[in-house]
């Protein structure tokens, strides 16, 4: 039998499903499942032992693909909640058993299961990488890049930087990818060695993707991105922006995607000449959050609207309005698309229904005290996410 919370939720899709706009119903979802990835090389090798800011090496946000995984596709019930301060911008890393929360005040790391906080690590305020029993972390209080155990935050080596470190990114047997200030480098993932390192045009963003398994593509505040090969630090293409990214970019095979500043949305690759070009560029609106990538669409905007853009074309193929809330950045898995905004939605975001560009169609929907958001991340079939609890609370929430 449904429990009362699921009940409520589905009550909710048909009382406010006008309020979305969506005519479209949504399609069954896939049955969960877990294919087989090589843990070692998959690019979207999200395979639950591992994960960074956006959720694998291309900063996708989609974990084993849309179509498989574990997803709560017919609702959620609230296992755990932890207080957070209502100055949270960050979404948590979760990885294995463990959830890492970077806050204002430093690493905070709590058991999935039930929330218990395990380790703390102050300095430590954006997205880790956790891989191989380890968490990659920048350390923005001691200007260091550091390797701490993930059971216990014992540190295994540190890195020194002339200035504040960002947050990292990795693809295995390959270096550690930092940036400090308008450098960039390759650190041995073993021992913190640096590789190589490469100067860039403006302050380096943090967690930048991973694209093809061979380069990152390196974004700055000065509105660059730079794809650089992983072993040498090699310049392939330089892309030049209109404006700053406001976030680290994604990537698939064909494209590295990026908002910026203006409010655009950019398709950048597609040229093999060094000086790279624009394939598209779509008004959507921007978040902090990141881009999500899936079954040919970009999942963009999160300002007020979540858009979802044709990969090749650039053509919009729908918008959903998540209300003016834009710590947020979309979940994907088991043909089901999770974001907050002014709630939490669960979307069908390619239903067979329906008009083309009339809306994703709502699974589901989700509302606390006030805004949700930074996350969804989705992990093992749980949502976690930050959200407005009450006129004076906010929590970090384990959702399944």
């Amino acid at each position: 039998m449904p429990s009362r919370r699921r009940f409520l939720a589905a009550l909710g899709v048909s009382a406010l499903g006008g309020f979305a706009g969506c005519s479209a119903s949504a399609d069954e979802p896939p049955a969960p499942a877990t294919p087989d990835l090589n843990p070692e090389k998959d690019i979207y090798g999200a395979d639950g032992n591992w994960s960074s800011f956006g959720c694998n090496a291309g900063n996708t946000r989609s974990v084993h693909g849309i179509t498989a995984g574990k997803a709560p596709v017919d609702g959620v019930d609230e296992e755990w909640r932890v207080p957070v301060t209502d100055l949270q911008r960050t979404a948590p890393v979760v990885a294995g058993s463990r959830v890492y929360l970077p806050t204002p005040a430093g690493l905070r790391v709590y058991d999935a299961e039930d929330g218990t906080e395990l380790w703390r690590e102050d300095g430590i305020e954006g997205s880790p990488v956790v891989r191989g029993g380890t968490v990659f972390a920048a350390d923005s209080a001691e200007n260091a890049v550091r390797a701490l155990a993930a059971d216990s935050g014992d540190e295994r080596w540190s890195a020194e930087t002339d200035v504040p470190p960002v947050g990292p990114s990795m693809y295995p047997g390959t270096p550690l990818i930092v940036g400090a200030g308008e450098r960039v480098f390759g650190l041995n993932p073993e021992s913190g060695e640096t590789v190589w390192s490469r100067r860039l045009f403006g302050t380096v963003l943090p967690s930048p993707p991973v694209w093809n398994g061979y380069a990152a593509a390196v974004a700055t505040e000065a509105g660059e991105v730079a794809v650089l090969t992983l072993t040498h630090g090699t310049g392939v293409q330089r892309f030049r922006l209109p404006a700053p990214p406001v976030a680290p970019p994604s990537a698939d095979t064909d494209s590295v995607y990026v908002t910026c500043r203006d409010g655009v949305t950019y398709a950048l690759g597609g040229e093999t000449s060094s000086s790279g070009q624009r394939r598209w560029s779509v008004k959507t609106g921007w978040g902090p959050g990141g881009i999500g990538l899936d079954s040919g669409l970009v999942f963009a905007g999160m300002s007020s609207e979540l858009h979802a853009v044709d990969s090749e074309s650039g053509s919009v193929r729908w918008t959903h309005r998540l209300g003016n809330r834009q710590h947020t950045a979309p979940a994907i898995g088991r043909g089901t698309l999770f974001v907050g905004g002014d709630r939490l939605w669960a979307l069908d975001p390619t239903p067979k229904s329906g008009l083309v560009g009339s809306g994703p169609a709502v699974r589901y929907e989700r509302t606390f005290h006030g805004r949700v958001g930074p996350g969804p991340i989705l992990h093992d079939g749980t949502l976690y996410v930050v959200a407005e609890t009450g006129p004076d609370s906010t929590h970090l929430l384990a959702l399944s």
